[in-house]
């Protein structure tokens, strides 16, 4: 519903804050920055967000190492010292050498070669099938593939494939959204989702598998991002914390659902395929309205007209009509457009980069994204090398994600978005670090030590999604939050990688690697302004005086 004010720009109470023609941070003054229409669409919008956080953790059930040995040919009558599967009474097993099959004596050839005997070499070859332990799980790609001994490097890079995956994801959807809209690139990344996730569990092969895992991880990044974006635009300077933060708490919730359902499914493929279906249903979303900021930013204003009426409408509210004037059209009546109004060119990810004040922030945000990611995902991948009861340690690690989101946004409401994430760099590292340094035994230790990390990691990570947002002007705040998210990927892309060297060179080095580079990173965010309670910026000149808000902290944003 509109009035019939006709003047461009008007005086607010305060005689202070001017009000512009298709501003909508004026514009929700008016409609309420969180009615009925904007709850609607951030309440549907959290059930798209659980299928990302179900698809970047499935490796770590799909990828499980089972116990394995040897299998050995034609000594099912042999008496003796023969093949005990999975014991370890007499020693070590070399799960990867047997006895030559071309032996005589039957005693030596069926019976297992321990790592410490001392034996003439020429006796040993390589084994070429294996038998695995059904006890954790029914298959896994190991047992599938024979993922096994020199090929177990393979199961490390199939995670890492995911996160190159989402490295790409983070950077092509944020264009594509920002240039096609939120809705348009939601549906169609959510279609190859769905699918990718789906057919996973048909796949032949290991590179069909790996295939099949980048592209979910390209679109399981996109779909998190268009999803995040599209809400925290929908709403008000006041609410952008909450969903920001709620949407990674419905992340979580993927992680700690996909706990449970694999704890019942132990078979890889049929977990596939039952997590893969449902990832269909957010496509009936397609009727959600675009969103109103990039309507705004794109001039197409008799849809954004159209979008914030109904909006106004549902919320029993009215618009001013000064508010829901198109420029163009009062340039040809002769109304004296303001001339000054939104940007005059557009404003993408390049100029981010020859503006010097963006460029420096846009630099600290990635180098943020990377320490947090690598943390964040390096913690939960390193659960199967802790102590204990391997589902029990995952969905702790999962859980506490959950009061960590609910802790940011009273942290990031409370201090600030700058004091959040970098004392949550700093506490995770140290926390690292202990867990890296206390012995492990009792178990507890380690494991009280990787809750805490992996606690303030989350809350470093809800951090860096809104402090992104709220740093780049609307028109390239996509492609800068999908190009810092990116570069995060490279954190993502070396979790994996250096959760696996707990395996071999011992649990504790993981978590000192991620200590030292969190607290570095931590130390140097504090050159980044502070955003909590600002309004989002349209423009690079808005963005550029976010810079003012800079107190008491390292300065080196200087127009």
């Amino acid at each position: 519903m509109s009035t019939n004010s006709t003047e461009d720009v008007v005086q607010s109470p305060d005689g202070e804050k001017k009000e512009e023609a298709f501003n909508y941070d004026d514009i929700l003054e008016h409609i309420g920055q969180m009615g009925p229409s904007q709850l609607c669409v951030c309440l549907l919008l959290f059930i798209p967000c659980v299928m990302p956080g179900i698809a970047v953790m499935t490796s770590t059930f799909t990828g499980a190492i089972p116990q394995y040995e040897c299998a050995l040919k034609d000594c099912e009558n042999v008496t003796g010292d023969v093949w005990t599967l999975f014991g370890n009474s007499t020693g070590v097993k070399d799960t990867c050498h047997r006895f030559s099959a071309n032996l005589t004596d039957d005693d030596q050839r069926c019976r297992p070669h321990y790592i410490d005997d001392v034996v003439d070499p020429t006796l040993l070859e390589p084994c070429d099938s294996w038998i695995y332990s059904t006890d954790m799980f029914e298959t896994t790609i190991i047992s599938e593939f024979d993922l096994t001994c020199d090929n177990e490097w393979k199961v490390t890079l199939a995670s890492s494939v995911y996160m190159i995956g989402m490295f790409v994801g983070g950077l092509g959807w944020g264009n594509i959204a920002d240039t096609i809209g939120r809705k348009l690139a939601f549906t169609i990344n959510c279609f190859v989702l769905a699918v990718a996730m789906t057919a996973t569990a048909f796949v032949p092969d290991y590179v069909t598998y790996c295939i099949l895992r980048f592209i979910t991880g390209v679109s399981g990044m996109g779909q998190f991002l268009i999803v995040f974006v599209w809400g925290v635009e929908a709403t008000g300077k006041k609410y952008r914390t909450l969903i920001g933060c709620l949407y990674q708490a419905f992340f979580s919730l993927g992680s700690i659902l996909l706990g449970v359902v694999a704890y019942y499914v132990r078979s890889w493929r049929a977990l596939h395929l039952i997590l893969g279906l449902p990832m269909f249903l957010p496509l009936v979303f397609y009727w959600l309205p675009e969103s109103t900021r990039w309507l705004i930013t794109k001039k197409r204003f008799d849809e954004a007209r159209k979008v914030i009426e109904k909006a106004a409408k549902m919320n029993k509210k009215c618009v001013p009509e000064h508010l829901l004037i198109d420029q163009s059209v009062k340039e040809i009546d002769g109304s004296g457009a303001d001339e000054d109004h939104g940007p005059q060119q557009s404003e993408n990810l390049i100029q981010i980069f020859r503006t010097r004040v963006l460029c420096v922030r846009i630099v600290v945000m990635s180098f943020a994204w990377i320490a947090v990611c690598m943390s964040f995902f390096g913690i939960s991948f390193s659960s199967g090398n802790l102590s204990g009861s391997f589902f029990l340690n995952y969905e702790l690690l999962m859980l506490v994600e959950v009061p960590s989101h609910f802790g940011s946004i009273y942290f990031m409401g409370k201090i600030g978005r700058r004091p959040t994430l970098c004392g949550g760099l700093l506490i995770s590292g140290f926390a690292c670090l202990a867990g890296g340094l206390v012995p492990q035994d009792p178990a507890g230790y380690q494991i009280a030590c990787s809750l805490i990390g992996k606690m303030f990691a989350t809350i470093s990570f809800d951090v860096v999604f809104s402090y992104t947002s709220e740093l780049f002007p609307t028109n390239s705040r996509s492609s800068a939050v999908g190009l810092c998210s990116t570069a995060g990927r490279i954190g993502s892309i070396l979790a994996p990688i250096i959760a696996n060297m707990g395996r071999t060179l011992g649990p504790e080095v993981p978590f000192i690697i991620f200590a030292v580079i969190n607290i570095i990173v931590g130390v140097v965010c504090l050159i980044l302004p502070e955003t909590n309670n600002l309004p989002l910026p349209a423009t690079i000149e808005q963005a550029k005086n976010i810079s003012a808000n800079n107190r008491g902290c390292f300065r080196c944003d200087k127009s």
